[in-house]
């Protein structure tokens, strides 16, 4: 999958304008690079298309490598903030973009991903518990 088509899934998943598309890919991303440790970023950045990895990947590690410890309720306001809406909005736009990432992770993969993450995390990627 390239980065158009990313874009494009996340278009049609959330029936958002191209460019609105693309600044809440950015939105999300960016704030999950920040939630992750910068292993787990990278890990993650290279299952998924050049520039939806590099968005992961250039802000990943927060507080020294170990990314923020975030819960699901934190997480979604940072989203809200960074992407400068509401809560509710926020979450929509956070479940779109992790279902496209969902379908470009290997099962494997996605398994570490929430194993990483507090209890939450899995059902805004579409899953109730691991992969």
């Amino acid at each position: 999958m390239s980065y158009g088509e990313f874009i494009a899934t996340v278009r049609e998943r959330g029936e958002y304008p191209v460019d609105e598309a693309e600044r809440i890919v950015e939105a999300v991303l960016a704030t999950l690079g920040e939630r992750l440790p910068e292993v787990s970023a990278q890990h993650l950045a290279d299952q998924l298309p050049d520039g939806v990895a590099d968005i992961v990947e250039n802000v990943s590690g927060a507080e020294g490598g170990a990314g923020r410890s975030w819960g699901v309720e934190e997480f979604i306001s940072q989203v809200a903030e960074t992407a400068d809406e509401d809560e509710e909005t926020a979450e929509t736009d956070t479940r779109v973009v992790f279902s496209a990432i969902a379908d470009q992770v290997s099962g494997g993969e996605m398994n570490k991903l929430l194993s990483q993450l507090p209890t939450g995390y899995a059902e805004l990627f579409g899953y109730s518990e691991l992969a």
